[in-house]
C-alpha cells in the first residue's frame, strides 16, 4: 500500500510512521479459518530493486533477477514465513505464521527475470486430528523444507514457533489433506523463547544406512550463554546442539542448503528509525557440526533503499545449466502498510569457490568453475 506523500513525509518521520504500524501488526488477533483449498484472486505488480534507479541491479555478491509484489483480498493471504520452489522454477509452496499453505505458478519475462505469479491457491495446515490449526500458539508455522524437486509431491517438514515443534506432511500422498507426523516436540528442544524460538530449518545431506531425515534447525533469537543464537542438528528425534554467531541487529529467519552442501542464511533487522533490513550469509558446510559456533561471509546487506520488507522465507534451486537461483519472500504481518514481496537472485558461481581456489589477487584459480554460458532460468 502506498500512501499519498502529503500524508507521509519523506525521511525519518515517514519511516517512523510506517514502523509503528508494522510493530502493531504483531498484536492483531487471528480471524476465522477456512477448511478447504481455495483458489484466490491475486494481483501482481513488478518491482525494481532500487526504486530510485531502475538500472541499479547490484545485490552484493548476488545478481538481482526480478521481484514482484503480491496482493489478494483473501483474508488469510499474508504472513508467509517459509518457502520452497519447484526444481524447474515453475511454482512455489509457502507456509504462513497463521497456519496456511500457498501455492502458485511463477512467470518470467523474456530476460528470464521473475515477473509474475498465477493460479494461486490457499489451504489450511491440518493438525494431528485432521482439523485446521487455529490460534497463534498452534498455527505459527515459520520454516519449510521439502525432500523432493516438486514441493507438492514431496514430504514437507514444517517448523513451528511458540509451541515449538517440527511436523512432517506427506503432500505427495495426501496433498493439503495430509495429517502431520510429529518429528520433534518441545521436550526435545528444551526451553526456547516463545516468539524467538524455532525459525529456520533445512534438510541436511542424508547419511549412508541412516533412514531418518537430518535437519538443521536455527532459532530466531534464543541465545546460548555466550550470546550466540542456538541451533540444532536433528537425526530423527536425536538432537545435537550448536550455535550461530549473532550479527546484531540481524536475526535468522530462514536457511537453505546449496547444491554444493554449503548454506545460505537469511536474516532480518527492524527498527523504528532505520526500518527493515535484509542480510544473506554464506555458511560453509564443514563449519556446521555439533558444538560449533558457526559464522559466515556476508553476501548481501541492504535496507530501505531497496525494495524489501520483512524478509522471512528463502528457497534455492539449480537449473540444468548450473545457474543457482535464490528466492526470498516477505511476511507482511497482515499489515496494510507492509508488502508481500517475492524476489529472485542469481548466485554468482565464484561466490561458492573455497578460498584456496582463488589466486592472491582475488581472481579465480585453476580449480574454479566458470560461469554458465546462459544465465536465464531453465
Amino acid at each position: 500500500m502506498q500512501w499519498p506523500k502529503r500524508f507521509l513525509p519523506n525521511g525519518v518521520l515517514r519511516r517512523t510512521f510506517i514502523a509503528l504500524f508494522a510493530a502493531a501488526a504483531f498484536l492483531s488477533p487471528a480471524s476465522s479459518v477456512f477448511a478447504e483449498t481455495e483458489k484466490i484472486d491475486l494481483s501482481v505488480s513488478p518491482l525494481h530493486w532500487n526504486p530510485d534507479s531502475r538500472s541499479d541491479m547490484r545485490a552484493g555478491e548476488l545478481e538481482w533477477a526480478g521481484e514482484i509484489e503480491l496482493k489478494s483480498t483473501h483474508k488469510r493471504f499474508g504472513g508467509w514465513s517459509g518457502l520452497a520452489v519447484h526444481a524447474d522454477g515453475s511454482s512455489i509452496l509457502a507456509v504462513s505464521d497463521e497456519g496456511y499453505w500457498l501455492t502458485g505458478q511463477l512467470l518470467y519475462d523474456e530476460k528470464g527475470r521473475l515477473s509474475g505469479m498465477g493460479e494461486a491457491k490457499i489451504a489450511p495446515l491440518l493438525g494431528i486430528d485432521g482439523k485446521p490449526l487455529t490460534g497463534k500458539i498452534l498455527a505459527d508455522a515459520e520454516g519449510l523444507a521439502v525432500d523432493g524437486p516438486d514441493p507438492l509431491k514431496s514430504k514437507a517438514y514444517v517448523s513451528f514457533e511458540r509451541q515449538h515443534r517440527v511436523w512432517r506432511y506427506d503432500l505427495g500422498k495426501d496433498g493439503f489433506e495430509a495429517k502431520p507426523e510429529p518429528i520433534l516436540t518441545e521436550r526435545h528442544f528444551g526451553k526456547l523463547n516463545t516468539n524467538s524460538g524455532i525459525e529456520a530449518l533445512t534438510l541436511l545431506k542424508p547419511r549412508p544406512n541412516v533412514k531418518d531425515a537430518r535437519l538443521l534447525i536455527v532459532t530466531e533469537n534464543t541465545r546460548d550463554p555466550r550470546g550466540n543464537v542456538r541451533a540444532f542438528i536433528a537425526e530423527g528425534r536425536t538432537l545435537k546442539r550448536l550455535s550461530f554467531r549473532l550479527h546484531d541487529p540481524y536475526h535468522p529467519t530462514d536457511i537453505v542448503r546449496l547444491p554444493n552442501g554449503d548454506f545460505l542464511l537469511l536474516e532480518r533487522r527492524f527498527s523504528l528509525l532505520a526500518g527493515a533490513g535484509m542480510q544473506l550469509r554464506l555458511i560453509r558446510e564443514d563449519s556446521v557440526r555439533p558444538g560449533a559456533i558457526v559464522d559466515g561471509d556476508v553476501l548481501l546487506d541492504v535496507g530501505q533503499r531497496r525494495s524489501i520488507d520483512n524478509m522471512e522465507g528463502l528457497a534455492v534451486r539449480q537449473d540444468e545449466r548450473g545457474n543457482i537461483w535464490v528466492y526470498a519472500i516477505s511476511d507482511n504481518n497482515f499489515n496494510p502498510l507492509q508488502r508481500t514481496i517475492l524476489m529472485m537472485f542469481r548466485l554468482k558461481p565464484e561466490t561458492l569457490m573455497p578460498p584456496h581456489s582463488q589466486t592472491l589477487d582475488g581472481s579465480l584459480g585453476a580449480k574454479a568453475v566458470s560461469a554458465p554460458a546462459d544465465s536465464k532460468p531453465r
